[in-house]
């Protein structure tokens, strides 16, 4: 027993002391962010676009009718079965998007699912009332799933609510991308606690144990990012949107192209970036299009090409998926657009060795109020158009 009282006099101490250590450090990498906002110094200047075109050759397979917003992730498995997360089902093709069959899915994946190497599954999923965001790991391809693991979000107490991401780097690394706020600060942009923010969480043992966190950038939210072949470099494309702060220019409303100086979000924008450290830190933000081009995600077919679809959602009842094609790596932008067929959802796709490009999409049809008519759930089956 006096052992016992021993170990508890000196270890409470020890364990106050390391919990103080993780909130202090977490709070300095707020506050540095905060006071880097990266908005004020943002890069206007994208290419000008000129034209946009129908993707030639595209061709849409409807998906049996979800009855319900879906907000899919998609990844293929090693013989090149596409599995798609969508709310609480796995979908399934066998024939590059043509045909699909369902499961069901033990949570809802909101987005967050994905595979890694040796077609582990993983699925990333919030807890209700959002107060966190568990992680369950498959190795029999859905049938069965681990026991939950709960990722560490403190001092946040408000996780997900948005299109998770789970990608693995070249190196081996896994990652998910959750959004992560303050629940009671969430509009007080000016403050370093508030708004919204992506946090990349990282595992080194196939998705069985997920720490190592750090910050994408503030005011982030359904983030997805692609490192890219034979480089250390790595692009995000960011649904950026907060409300007004204090060092903004007076015009950047114009810039964003949002509706008003008042508006509640004056930004709504995609924000490509890059990073070299394999996510730690991401430079040269820049500003993608016009308000309302989120979210997206990033590609790379065999001949080396980027490409970014994303959803161009206003005005709502006009609804729909653009590609935009970079022939150097994310360094210029062709000033061409394309426009995939059926969708208007959050895209998210699949590319194989020959070029083939499967991009599957939830569909929400709108009218002119913004009113949803119908939910429904397509793939894309296509090809990178010469720029």
């Amino acid at each position: 027993m006096a052992y016992r009282q021993l170990f508890v006099i000196v270890a409470t101490p020890l364990i106050l002391t390391v919990g103080w250590l993780v909130s202090r450090s977490v709070a300095e990498e707020e506050n540095q962010a905060g006071q880097r906002d990266p908005v004020v110094n943002v890069d206007y200047s994208f290419e000008p676009v000129t034209e946009t075109y129908p993707v030639p050759g595209a061709k849409a397979y409807p998906m049996p009718d979800p009855d319900l917003r879906s907000d899919v992730r998609t990844a293929k498995t090693k013989n090149g079965d596409i599995y798609a997360g969508a709310g609480k089902r796995l979908w399934k093709s066998t024939d590059r998007g043509e045909t699909w069959t369902a499961s069901e899915l033990p949570f809802n994946s909101g987005g967050g699912f994905g595979i890694l190497a040796g077609d582990t599954f993983i699925l990333a999923y919030d807890e209700p009332d959002n107060v966190g965001t568990s992680v369950i790991r498959s190795t029999d391809y859905g049938n069965t799933w681990s026991k939950p693991v709960a990722l560490d979000i403190r001092p946040y107490d408000f996780s997900g609510g948005g299109w998770s991401h789970v990608y693995q780097h070249p190196d081996g690394t896994a990652m998910v991308i959750v959004t992560l706020r303050h629940r009671d600060k969430y509009s007080k942009w000016d403050t370093p606690e508030g708004g919204i923010r992506d946090h990349i969480f990282r595992s080194t043992d196939g998705g069985r144990t997920w720490g190592d966190r750090t910050l994408l950038v503030r005011h982030s939210a359904e983030s997805s990012i692609l490192g890219l072949r034979d480089s250390n470099k790595m692009l995000a494309y960011i649904r950026h949107q907060r409300g007004s702060l204090p060092l903004d220019p007076p015009d950047l409303w114009k810039r964003t192209g949002a509706p008003s100086k008042e508006s509640i979000f004056v930004l709504k924008n995609g924000l490509i970036a890059k990073s070299f450290d394999g996510g730690r830190t991401w430079k040269n933000l820049r500003l993608w299009g016009t308000y309302g081009t989120v979210p997206g995600e990033i590609i790379q077919v065999p001949d080396g090409r980027v490409a970014v679809l994303w959803q161009q959602r206003y005005p709502h009842h006009k609804i729909h998926i653009r590609v935009r094609i970079s022939e150097d790596v994310g360094r210029m932008w062709g000033r061409k657009t394309y426009r995939l067929p059926e969708l208007s959802g959050y895209p998210s796709s699949v590319v194989y060795d020959d070029g083939t490009i499967v991009t599957v999409c939830g569909s929400a049809t709108m009218n002119a109020s913004s009113e949803i008519l119908r939910d429904t759930l397509h793939a894309v089956r296509w090809r990178l158009p010469d720029n």
